[in-house]
């Protein structure tokens, strides 16, 4: 039984650390929503590592270095003047890999005035890794496409 008990401690410990990741990520997956919903840029980005190694993907496309998803989320949310209003569909799903890494995946709902004057619905899926550094965790990696159904 000793081996037993041997075996589990590490899982018991990955768990605990996932639990306590998870309890101080979600706050930071809600306050990077309540921006994104406010359309502020620098607000949503400040989750993301301030770094030049830092790869974001949407679709087909890969984004690297924090200035410059700045500068595309900006565009993206034309510097704040955008109606686009997004929806946490679920429970977002927490994975460690390693200690000081966490996967987050969680999907999401847009709806958005298009120029014409139509609303447009959309769904997508993001996962970002984050990495626990001396300012606290930070997204160093992140993935985002659209749902197709």
């Amino acid at each position: 039984m000793l081996f037993g008990a041997a075996v589990s401690s590490p899982a018991l410990a990955q768990s605990d650390s996932l639990a306590s990741a998870r309890k101080e990520i979600l706050p930071l997956l809600s306050a990077m929503q309540t921006a994104a919903n406010a359309h502020d840029a620098d607000k949503h980005l400040a989750f993301y590592a301030h770094d030049p190694s830092l790869l974001f993907v949407i679709n087909d496309e890969a984004i690297t270095g924090w200035e410059a998803l700045l500068a595309k989320q900006r565009q993206w949310w034309q510097n704040g003047k955008s109606d686009v209003i997004y929806t946490f569909v679920g429970e977002p799903d927490f994975k460690m890999p390693a200690p000081g890494l966490v996967i987050t995946t969680y999907f999401l709902s847009s709806r958005r005035t298009l120029p014409d004057g139509t609303a447009r619905a959309t769904g997508f899926g993001v996962s970002a890794v984050w990495q626990r550094r001396p300012e606290g965790w930070r997204i160093i990696y992140a993935h985002e496409s659209v749902v197709q159904k």
